[in-house]
């Protein structure tokens, strides 16, 4: 059967990347595609544009703006309590300035068929104004708890089964406290999933170019730029707190003996002296899918800077 798909679509002030995008989705293969967008109260023309294509294509829907959400995470999180899902639909997750590969959908729906898993992720190609482009690998071997401090991958990248979307919206519902400290939906997603214990697979296969600007609200961590900037938020404790934060959440779904191991770990995150460092430091393989990665937070972690 052919799968049905609906894609969630979050924008802000993105018209000029909309076009592009737009088409990368709805020209999708094999699969029956519609678009569910939330604007965040843009001012470039952007909800003109949709509620235009909208008009001439009865597979694109706009949910109508209520106030500024803040982030694009919580226009995310308000685009999930709120759009409407069909039995038997498989969830995507778009970004505005994207662009997706022809087969992305109908590979990632036969990939879960295959698989039996409950979320799908892959590798991106970043790509810059000058041409660049970039293979941005996501797809290093899982680990016990990675789901604590790295997502699998940009949300733009993401299908996920019907009871996954369930999971992850009643998880919003009841816990908006906790939604609201983490800074994005799609390692909001992968949390839910894992510490569920459902399947996750990363696809080595890119399907989604990467687009790279100066609005990006993340971008691919790629470059000395990048590097200095994200050691800047280790120094901050944001990483450190979002850890915390997705942790809490992963203990109000674990299940015993998953549950206890979590509540341990949050003991080491919430801890400060030399003792709890060493301690974290050695689930640092735990943490982290690629090798070097390990290595390094183990260090940032025993010196006190993670």
């Amino acid at each position: 059967m052919t799968a049905r798909i609906v894609v969630l679509l979050a924008t802000r002030n993105g018209q000029r990347w909309l076009p592009e995008q737009m088409a990368s989705i709805l020209n999708q293969q094999h699969v029956d595609v519609r678009v569910v967008a939330l604007d965040d109260e843009s001012t470039d023309g952007t909800v003109g544009w949709i509620d235009n294509l909208a008009a001439n294509d009865p597979r694109v829907t706009r949910l109508a703006t209520e106030s500024a959400s803040g982030s694009s995470a919580a226009n995310f999180f308000r685009l999930i309590t709120r759009a409407e899902v069909a039995d038997g639909e498989l969830i995507a997750f778009a970004d505005q300035d994207d662009v997706w590969m022809p087969g992305k959908l109908a590979r990632q729906a036969r990939l879960i068929a295959e698989n039996g898993v409950d979320g799908v992720s892959s590798n991106v190609t970043s790509f810059t104004p000058d041409g660049t482009r970039t293979l941005i690998r996501k797809d290093h071997p899982q680990r016990r708890f990675d789901y604590l401090l790295q997502s699998p991958g940009p949300g733009s990248t993401f299908l996920i089964t019907r009871r996954l979307f369930d999971l992850v919206r009643l998880q919003l519902r009841e816990h908006p406290d906790i939604a609201a400290r983490i800074d994005y939906h799609d390692s909001f997603m992968y949390v839910v999933a894992r510490a569920r214990q459902w399947r996750w697979l990363i696809d080595p296969e890119p399907t989604v170019d990467y687009r790279q600007h100066q609005h990006n609200v993340i971008g691919a961590n790629v470059g000395v730029a990048s590097a200095v900037a994200r050691l800047r938020l280790i120094g901050a404790r944001w990483h450190r707190r979002q850890a915390i934060a997705m942790c809490e959440l992963a203990i109000g779904i674990a299940r015993e003996p998953l549950k206890g191991d979590l509540q341990r770990i949050h003991a080491l995150l919430t801890t400060s002296g030399v003792h709890a460092r060493l301690r974290l430091a050695r689930h640092a393989g735990d943490f982290r899918r690629r090798a070097r990665d390990r290595m390094v937070i183990a260090a940032l972690m025993v010196s006190g800077v993670w």
